[in-house]
C-alpha cells in the first residue's frame, strides 16, 4: 500500500500546484518551501563557487531576519527575499543561474546582469511567481529561448532584459502574452527567423530593443502600430526591408528610434521631425532616398541626428541650426548639396559634426566652435568647400580631430588651431592652403596623424619632433629647412616634392626607429639614408 499512498500525494501536489511542472519536480518545491530564506542564499552562493564579493553572506550571520542585512538583497516586512541585485559587481557570479532562486517565492526584482551566468534559458524562474523584473544581460547564456516563456514567468513582469548573450533559435509567440511588459530587450544574441507580429500586442510597451540578430530579411510587422507607448525602439541590424514604417510617425511618446543598418528604402516621411519628444534619430546605412523635407518640426529637443550611408539629397535643413541640445550631427556619405547654414557654427552643444562626402559647397560657419565648447570632432572632407578654416574650432580646448581633406579650403592654418593641446588627428591634405605652418603645431600639441599633403604650405620642421606622432604626410608642399633627427614615434614620414635642404641625418634609423614608410624625393637633399 505505500506505493499507492505516494502517488496519491504526488496527485495531490499536481493538483494544488500546478506550476511545479514547469520548474521541476514536487519534491523539489517542498524541499524549498522547507528551508529558509537565508539558507536559499547560501545555497546560491555555494553554487556560484563562494565568490569574494558575497563574503558577507555567511552562515554565521544568518540569525532570522539577518540575511536582509546582507549585501545586494533587498527583503519585505516579513523577513521575506524580494531583491536581489547583483549585477556587475566584478563578474562574481560564474556559472547558471542556481535551481535554490526558485524557492525565493516573493522575489520580485533579479538583477545578475554582467556576469558570468551561463547554462540555458533559467526555467527555474518560472516558480518566482512575483516576479516582475529579470535582468540577466551580458551573459553567456546560450540556447533557444523555451516557446512557453510567456506562460511560465509571472504575469506581473514588467521588465525583461535579455541583451547580449547567445541565444539562437526564434523569438518565442508566448512573450506576447506578458501583458505588462514595459521593458523588452532581445538584442545582441543570435535569434534567427522573423521578428513575430504578436509582440504588436504588448501595448504597454515602453522600450523595445531587437537589434543585432540574425533575422531573415522582411518587413517590421504591421503590428507594431499598436505600441503607441513606445519611448525607445531599437531595430538596427535586422535585416529589415521595405518603405519607411508609417506608423512609427504616430508614436507621440517617442524619444529615441534606432533603424540603422538595414535595408529600408523610399523618402523619409516629413511627419517624423513632427515627433516632440524625439531625442535620438539613427536611420544610417539604409537605403533611403530623396530630399530631406522637414514640415512642421517639432522635434526640438533632439540630442542626436544620423542620417549617414543612405543616397539622401537637398540642403542640410536651416532648422537644425536651431537645435540648442544637438550634440551629434551626422549627415556624411549622401548628396546633400548647397552651403552649411550658418547657424550650424553657433550651435552651443554640439560635440560632434560629419558632413563628410556630400556636394556642400559654399565656406564654413564662421563661428563655428566658438560657441560649442564640447566640439571634439569635424569631418567635412571630400565636399567643395572653400574659404577658410575657422579660428574657433579649439576654443573650447575639446577638439581631438579635424578632418577636411579634398576640399578647396584656401588660407593658412590658424595658430588658435596650431595651438590645439587635445588634437590628435588633422588631415587637410588635397586643398588650396598656402602660409607658413606655425611651429606650435609641431611643438605644443599631442598629434598622432598629420596630413597636409597637395597643399601650398611653408615652414620648417622641428630637430625633434613630438614622441606622439605617428603619421606625416606634408608631400606636394614647399616646405624648407632640414629633415628633423628624432621622432620616435614616427611610422610612415612622406616628405616628397618640398624644398628640403641639407644632409639627410646620419643614422635616421636610430632617431626614427619605428619608421616603416620614408619618401623624401624631390627634395635638395644631400646624404645617404643610414
Amino acid at each position: 500500500m505505500t506505493t499507492p499512498r505516494r502517488a496519491c500525494v504526488s496527485l495531490l501536489l499536481l493538483v494544488v500546484l500546478p506550476g511545479c511542472l514547469l520548474c521541476g519536480t514536487a519534491a523539489q518545491f517542498v524541499q524549498f518551501q522547507s528551508v529558509g530564506e537565508a539558507e536559499l542564499l547560501l545555497q546560491i552562493k555555494r553554487a556560484w563557487g563562494n565568490p569574494p564579493m558575497l563574503t558577507a553572506w555567511s552562515a554565521a550571520t544568518s540569525a532570522a531576519g539577518a540575511h536582509c542585512t546582507w549585501p545586494y538583497v533587498g527583503c519585505d516586512s516579513a523577513g521575506r527575499v524580494t531583491r536581489l541585485n547583483l549585477g556587475s559587481i566584478n563578474n562574481a557570479t560564474t556559472g547558471p543561474v542556481p535551481d535554490a532562486v526558485g524557492g525565493l517565492s516573493s522575489l520580485a526584482h533579479l538583477d545578475i546582469s554582467d556576469n558570468n551566468i551561463n547554462g540555458t534559458f533559467p526555467t527555474v524562474l518560472y516558480r518566482c511567481r512575483s516576479l516582475q523584473y529579470l535582468d540577466l544581460s551580458r551573459n553567456y547564456i546560450r540556447g533557444e529561448l523555451p516557446d512557453d516563456i510567456g506562460h511560465g514567468l509571472g504575469p506581473n513582469m514588467s521588465m525583461l532584459n535579455l541583451r547580449n548573450n547567445e541565444f539562437i533559435g526564434t523569438i518565442p509567440a508566448s512573450l506576447s502574452r506578458l501583458r505588462n511588459l514595459q521593458y523588452l530587450m532581445l538584442d545582441i544574441n543570435r535569434l534567427i527567423g522573423t521578428i513575430p507580429m504578436q509582440l504588436g500586442q504588448l501595448t504597454n510597451l515602453e522600450t523595445l530593443g531587437l537589434a543585432d540578430n540574425l533575422f531573415d530579411a522582411a518587413q517590421l510587422p504591421a503590428s507594431f502600430k499598436n505600441l503607441t507607448n513606445l519611448v525607445s525602439f531599437q531595430v538596427d541590424h535586422c535585416n529589415l526591408v521595405g518603405d519607411f514604417p508609417s506608423y512609427l510617425v504616430k508614436m507621440p511618446e517617442l524619444e529615441e528610434l534606432v533603424l540603422s543598418y538595414n535595408s529600408f528604402t523610399g523618402t523619409m516621411p516629413p511627419e517624423i521631425w513632427g515627433l516632440k519628444k524625439l531625442e535620438w534619430l539613427d536611420v544610417s546605412n539604409n537605403n533611403f532616398t530623396g530630399d530631406m523635407v522637414v514640415d512642421g518640426f517639432a522635434a526640438m529637443s533632439l540630442v542626436m541626428i544620423d542620417v549617414s550611408q543612405n543616397k539622401l539629397t537637398g540642403m542640410i535643413p536651416k532648422v537644425f541650426g536651431h537645435l540648442k541640445n544637438l550634440t551629434y550631427l551626422d549627415l556624411s556619405n549622401n548628396n546633400f548639396s548647397g552651403e552649411i547654414p550658418m547657424s550650424i557654427g553657433r550651435l552651443p552643444s554640439l560635440v560632434i559634426l560629419s558632413l563628410f562626402n556630400n556636394r556642400l559647397t559654399g565656406t564654413l560657419p564662421p563661428e563655428l566652435g566658438k560657441h560649442s565648447l564640447d566640439l571634439s570632432d569635424v569631418d567635412i572632407g571630400y565636399n567643395n568647400l572653400t574659404g577658410s578654416i575657422p579660428e574657433w574650432l579649439c576654443s573650447g580646448s575639446q577638439l581631438q580631430s579635424l578632418l577636411a581633406s579634398s576640399n578647396r579650403l584656401n588660407g593658412s592654418i590658424p595658430i588658435g588651431l596650431a595651438k590645439c593641446g587635445t588634437l590628435l588627428e588633422l588631415s587637410l591634405e588635397n586643398n588650396q592652403l598656402s602660409g607658413v605652418v606655425p611651429q606650435a603645431l609641431w611643438t605644443e600639441g599631442k598629434l598622432l596623424m598629420v596630413f597636409l599633403r597637395n597643399n601650398r604650405l611653408t615652414g620648417s620642421l622641428p630637430v625633434m619632433m613630438s614622441n606622439n606622432l605617428m603619421m606625416l604626410d606634408i608631400g606636394n608642399n614647399n616646405f624648407v629647412g632640414r629633415i628633423p633627427k628624432v621622432a620616435l614615434g614616427l611610422m610612415h614620414f612622406n616628405a616628397d616634392n618640398n624644398q628640403f635642404s641639407g644632409e639627410i641625418p646620419p643614422h635616421i634609423g636610430y632617431g626614427m626607429p619605428l619608421l616603416h614608410q620614408l619618401n623624401l624625393a624631390n627634395n635638395k637633399l644631400s646624404g645617404n639614408i643610414g
